[in-house]
């Protein structure tokens, strides 16, 4: 292993995906560039699971489906879709990236989380479905910051979903960001100098649900990431931040990470064990892979990091050939990790693939 601060960096799990089609969905109505970002809910024991993920017709058209396994995730079956891009005309004061002031194309949601809220009250809403919706211009340009963390829900997997709704906002040159929103996230803790939020991943336990997201923030006039996590004890009715849990530096034990790069793509996780943990990748901005850290203290959501304040890493995923790789989601009883790997010079650049390893 090598040395990340005065903390160790495990050897990588090396993923070998070369030549390799990847994981599919039997019956996927289309999704010509492949599907992406996955995200599981497959209890240990469970008969069956379900799993969202990012199907991607093309760059600005992405929209988030839903298939299940009866297989232990070795095989999925389509049962819905749950949002499509929807045209759209935002105002903005940033004439940079709004000539005119306007900004013409399509919200789209991707990179959503998937849970099943075994107590909330309300039947029609245990399932539910967190992504970041923001706009993508018809040619692909696209505008993280013009875009919100949205919520739908559903009684069951196969739906009917409700339509997105806006749960966290920041304030930005727009006015959409904010309009609608449940909570302007720049108020929460931790927060208030976030510019963008993106890749959220949600935690389910009986008495919360927990949300980790990537903030977008300026170090100077440069952009970098950093994770941050909100808490809701009402089935997401109202939240609370957290504050910061990870922070650029931290995920530079996965092979090929320029030292203090950004870190996102969080995945929150029970491990068999029923010990919380949590995914991230090294953004530079490629992916480099995953890597998982112990949760120390489920009530702060601070992960385990020595006395000088290293990260301590228990496992990291690269796919073998360096290419970009990540993000990860992880599931008890559907097959372990799962890791997203990007073959950007192919066309079907977007492809799913098992890790083979089932614990932490």
């Amino acid at each position: 292993s090598t040395a990340l601060g005065s903390g160790q960096c495990p050897a990588p799990t090396l993923l070998p995906v070369a030549g390799q089609a990847g994981l599919g969905v039997v019956g996927d109505p289309g999704s010509a560039a492949g599907i992406f970002d996955a995200s599981v809910v497959y209890p240990s024991g469970a008969p069956g699971g379900a799993m969202a993920y990012s199907s991607v017709p093309d760059q600005h058209s992405i929209r988030t489906r839903i298939a299940l396994s009866a297989t232990a995730g070795a095989s999925y079956t389509y049962v819905a879709e749950v949002n499509t891009p929807e045209l759209a005309l935002l105002t903005s004061s940033d004439l940079a990236e709004c000539p005119g002031g306007f900004c013409l194309g399509y919200l789209i949601s991707e990179v959503s989380s998937l849970i099943f809220d075994a107590t909330d009250p309300n039947p029609a809403t245990r399932w539910k479905l967190y992504a970041h919706r923001y706009l993508a211009e018809a040619n692909n340009r696209l505008h993280y910051r013009l875009g919100t963390i949205v919520v739908q829900t559903a009684a069951a997997p196969q739906g009917p979903w409700t339509a997105p709704r806006k749960v966290f906002g920041l304030p930005s040159p727009s006015p959409y960001t904010t309009s609608g929103a449940q909570v302007d996230a720049s108020r929460l803790a931790g927060m208030a100098d976030c510019i963008a939020l993106s890749e959220p991943s949600a935690l389910w336990r009986p008495e919360r649900i927990d949300l980790a997201m990537g903030c977008v923030y300026l170090a100077g006039t440069t952009p970098k990431i950093r994770i941050v996590r909100v808490r809701t004890l009402d089935h997401g009715r109202t939240w609370v931040g957290l504050g910061t849990v990870m922070v650029p530096g931290d995920a530079d034990c996965l092979p090929g990470t320029t030292p203090g790069a950004s870190v996102n793509a969080a995945d929150l996780f029970l491990g068999p064990d029923g010990v919380e943990y949590m995914s991230a990748t090294s953004s530079d901005p490629l992916y480099h892979g995953c890597a998982v850290y112990k949760v120390a203290n489920p009530l702060t959501g601070q992960i385990e990091r020595t006395a000088s304040g290293a990260p301590r890493v228990v496992r990291t995923i690269a796919a073998d050939t360096g290419q970009f790789a990540g993000a990860c989601t992880f599931s008890t009883g559907g097959g372990g990790y799962l890791m997203s790997v990007g073959f950007l010079d192919s066309s079907r650049p977007f492809r799913l693939f098992y890790a083979g390893v089932t614990a932490p």
